[in-house]
């Protein structure tokens, strides 16, 4: 995939990201790419202050890493993996979900997604979906710019300002380590492994990034 900054700034590139997000992104790169491995895509990606320093596992936006950041890192692992950049970012975007997920129980209401598991599948679906929406607009406020959509058979998750992709343009959709933390935490929720498949992305020139979500498991 060939992904470069876009010629004129994007100032979604400038909005602040939770400090654990970046960290736990980071860790899961690591996890993956290795010690030495993310060392370099740190340092080939203009983040070498990250080298052995990832930001305070704290739920705050302190200001201190911005979207920028988090789009070079992806773009960074792309370039990074080659030909397996789509599976490994999503290996890395599922892992990420996992540190997530391990710490941010009250934040998202987590408890009540597990006792959904008896509902019907699709409302399972929109029930985590509003939850992720729901915690997320708790850490960034008015800066959020995600929605919803029930499209019949699928429900569309509508990001108009996504981290992964901010500032950049490439020729394909990019945002595999979101769709990874997408699925990761809808299976995780559900039990079920689902068909999610990010379908616009801002990186092509799309208005938002958009995630179709089957309401049905795949057999």
């Amino acid at each position: 995939m060939a992904i470069k900054n876009k010629p004129e700034h994007d100032p979604i590139s400038d909005n602040a990201i939770v400090d654990a997000y970046m960290r736990w992104a980071l860790m899961a790169a690591e996890e993956v790419a290795g010690k030495s491995g993310l060392a370099i895509v740190l340092k080939q990606s203009g983040l070498e202050t990250f080298v052995d320093n990832y930001p305070a596992e704290e739920l705050r936006v302190s200001g201190k890493v911005n979207f920028g950041q988090y789009a070079n890192l992806s773009a960074g692992l792309f370039d990074f993996f080659g030909r397996a950049g789509k599976s490994m970012t999503l290996r890395i975007g599922r892992l990420s979900a996992k540190y997530a997920i391990e710490k941010q129980s009250a934040l998202f209401g987590l408890g009540a997604l597990v006792a959904s598991k008896i509902l019907p599948l699709p409302t399972q679906i929109k029930m985590g979906l509003e939850a992720m929406q729901s915690g997320f607009r708790k850490l960034y406020g008015e800066a959020l710019h995600v929605r919803l959509e029930d499209r019949g058979d699928k429900f569309a998750y509508i990001d108009e300002a996504c981290a992964t992709c901010a500032g950049k343009q490439a020729d394909a959709v990019m945002c595999y380590a979101f769709t990874g933390a997408l699925h990761e935490a809808l299976q995780w929720q559900t039990g079920k492994i689902l068909d999610i498949v990010e379908v616009e992305c801002r990186a092509l020139g799309a208005p938002a990034c958009v995630w179709e979500i089957s309401k049905t498991p795949k057999e």
